[in-house]
Formats: C-alpha cells, structure tokens, sequence
C-alpha cells in the first residue's frame, strides 16, 4: 500500500487545481434584450469571500419614447418584496434618475429609505440622453432572487413609454407600466471568475444572452442540494458515529461492524461529496470544508488498511494507527460541523439550527463517554482468564484493534494480553 499516499495526494491536489480552473473559466455576464420597445439589462453576478455571500453587477439600458417613459428590472418572480431598479429621466433629459422601490403586491411599488440601500446600493454610472437612458448598478451582498434547482434565477422588467416627468425626483409617483414581463437567467452563466477586473456587464448588442422567457420546472423535493445535505447528515451523523462507536463497544464482532458501517458511509459521503464539488461556480468555506473532509477520508482508509496488514503480520501499533485513528476523529469533528454549516448557508431556521446543536453536541459528548468507559473497561479486565470457546472470536476480532489513548503497553488488545492468546501460555 506504499502507493496509497502518493495517490492520494495526486487525487486531492487535482481536486483543488480542479476549483480553481473552473472559477477562472466562468463565463462573464447574461443580457435580455427587447425590440419594441427597445431595451436590455445585462447581469453579473461576483462571489464575495468576506461575506460568503453574493453582489450583484446591474446594467440597464433603454431607448426613451418622444415622452420620456421609465423602465425597470427587479429581482425576483413577481412585484412583492422585490428589489427593484427603476430609471426615467426629466423632461430636459439632462440627468437620469435612479430610484429603489419595492412593493407589497401587485401595486404602486414604494421608494427605500436612503438607510435601507444606502451601504447596500451604489449607482456606478447613470447618464441620459435623447435617445438613451443608461444606469449601472452594484448591489453588495444583494438579497437573491428564487434560485431554482440549476441556478436559474427570475428577474421582472417592466416599463412605461407615456409618462413625462417635469423634474429629477426619485420619490415621483409612477404610472402603471405599459409593459412588463419575467424572464429566467442562468446565474451559473453570470458568475464572474473570482480573479475578474471587470466587474460590472457592458449591453453586447442587442442579442439575448443566458436569459428565457420559459419558466422552469416546479422545484421537487429531492433537489440536488437537498439530497446532499440529506446523505452528508446521514452519513456523518449517523453512520460515521456509529461506526466510531461500535469499535469500542464489548462485542466480539466490533471490527466487522466497525468497517462496514465505515466503508459504507465513506461511499456515501465521497459520492455526494464530489458530485457537488464538479457542480459548483464557488468555492466558498462550507465547500472547502468539505473538500478537506473528503481528502481526509480516502488517506484514513488507506491508514486504516495499512494498519490492519501490519498488526496481522507485528501485533502492533504502528503510526498507520496513530493516523487512521485520530484523523478519523478529526474527519467526525469536521463533517459534523459542516453538516450544520450546510444548514446555515441554507438559511434553516434558529429552531432549526438549534436542533442541529443539541444533537451535535450529545453526538460528541456521547462519543467521549463511550471512550472513557472503554478505557476503564479494559483496565478492569486486565489480565482476567479468557474463556475458551471465545478465543477464536477474540483472535478474529482484534486484527484491527487501533490501540488505546492511555495505554502504555502495545502487546495488548481489546483488553487481552498477547501472552493470553491461542498457542500462548496461560500465564506470564
């Protein structure tokens, strides 16, 4: 198994180059663009490490009616609770106005306070002319629109080519649009490339680029990001504590059960894990997390195999044992962590997430006890008589005793002196 390492690291450091090349070769920016009446709104979409959240890049353009007119974009699906960017012009057309509304349904949408956008929205650009109307906008840690299974997100666009407007006011009530509509984006497209300058989207003529007018399908429950957090709790918090458990408990066949519900809950994890990571446009701590996690796990199997082909041929604890046993601990430590970090990027609820704690922390306390209690266990079966007819499960089951964390002596096993074994003498 000398061959093991090596490859392991190979395997992990192609992962890692892997969300690199993938962030750098996103493509940069989605447009919408409509002829009668003419306008286009172009998105980007940047990650931001500070937050671990999203801002927003926003280009609009249009060409005014001979009345002037306003036109928007907002986020979401439909009118209520969206953000939307709405610009117009006076009716010198020698300033463009850009105002910040949101509505409560499909009504007259009302202007944010300055403190609701002010540290949130900034206006990059905004110029207007007779035959254009042009604003960009950045929008830091921007609250995102519906994000369906596929990171397609709904933008509304609506617009009015009758109303004139007497003076630069943001706060100037609007007419009914005389136009509007929902188009869907591909978020995945409009991820910009962490090492990206350019920033904010330019119009790329009058082309439609990663946007539809067809809505997708009604999101299932078994979404793809559903059903990983649910195989990653199942694993982690279910089989991986178990298995952890299980070796340490009194029963003959603990090394049988401990590998399978190991391996088994390996394959789970690994297999979820790596789907995810190839689907990803980010790299953000929940993943790298759990990029770590899944490096860890294939370098504490091979530890693990390695230790057991040693002590079957030694009879004792090499350093394969030290590190498969506590990287495994560290693997339980951090996957059951990040399961509940999973949950937080989710945005469960604090019931939710307290939930998560209280099972969390008597999963580890209860682990801790359990290590204790063996550990006195085997110190208060030191060198009791063995009885016969369990020799040949005892000489089964120990081929993969990890050893203890207090015990000086290396010649034991589970609490059963080598000198005690099949073709030993009794005593010492």
């Amino acid at each position: 198994m000398a061959y093991s390492r090596p490859s392991t690291a190979i395997i992990c450091a192609v992962l890692l180059w892997s969300s690199i090349f993938i962030s750098s070769t996103l493509a940069a920016g989605i447009q919408y663009c409509q002829s009668d009446p003419q306008f286009c709104f172009a998105v980007t979409r940047n990650h931001n490490e500070t937050t671990n959240d999203h801002d927003l890049y926003l280009t609009l353009s249009t060409t005014p009616s001979k009345d002037g007119g306003w036109f928007g974009v907002g986020l979401g699906s439909e009118m209520k609770d969206s953000l939307m960017f709405i610009i117009y012009a006076d009716q010198d057309r020698e300033s463009l106005v850009t105002s910040f509304r949101t509505a409560d349904g499909h009504s007259m949408p009302k202007v944010f306070s300055e403190s609701d956008v002010t540290d949130q929205i900034t206006v990059l650009e905004a110029t207007a002319s007779i035959d254009n109307y042009m604003a960009q906008f950045a929008c830091y840690n921007c609250w995102s629109p519906e994000l369906y299974d596929g990171g397609v997100s709904p933008y509304i666009y609506a617009g009015n080519t009758k109303q004139t407007f007497l003076s630069a006011d943001k706060y100037t009530n609007l007419e009914i649009h005389s136009y509007a509509g929902v188009v869907w984006g591909d978020m995945n497209l409009a991820e910009l490339a962490d090492d990206a300058q350019d920033l904010v989207p330019s119009i790329q003529g009058d082309k439609t680029i990663g946007f539809t007018r067809d809505a997708p399908k009604a999101e299932g429950f078994f979404t793809a990001v559903r059903v990983h957090g649910i195989i990653m709790t199942f694993s982690f918090m279910g089989l991986f504590v178990a298995g952890s458990v299980t070796i340490r408990l009194p029963l003959l066949r603990s090394f049988k059960y401990h590998w399978v519900i190991q391996l088994s809950a390996s394959i789970l994890a690994l297999g979820s894990g790596l789907y995810m990571f190839m689907r990803s446009t980010h790299f953000g701590v929940h993943k790298i997390i759990g990029l770590i996690v899944i490096c860890s796990l294939i370098i504490q199997a091979a530890a693990g195999y390695k230790h057991h082909i040693d002590f079957v041929r030694i009879r004792r604890q090499t350093i394969f044992t030290l590190v498969h046993r506590w990287l495994g601990r560290g693997i339980l430590l951090l996957g059951t962590f990040n399961v509940g970090l999973g949950m937080y990027f989710r945005d469960w609820s604090s019931l939710g997430m307290l939930g998560w704690f209280l099972i969390w922390s008597a999963e580890i306390t209860g682990y801790g006890y359990i290590l204790l209690q063996h550990e006195r266990r085997k110190r208060s079966a030191r060198g009791q008589a063995v009885p016969k007819e369990d020799l040949d499960d005892i000489v089964d089951a120990e081929v993969f005793d990890i050893g203890d964390d207090f015990e000086d002596d290396e010649d034991d096993v589970e609490g059963i002196p080598l000198m005690e074994r099949p073709g030993r003498n009794e005593t010492k």
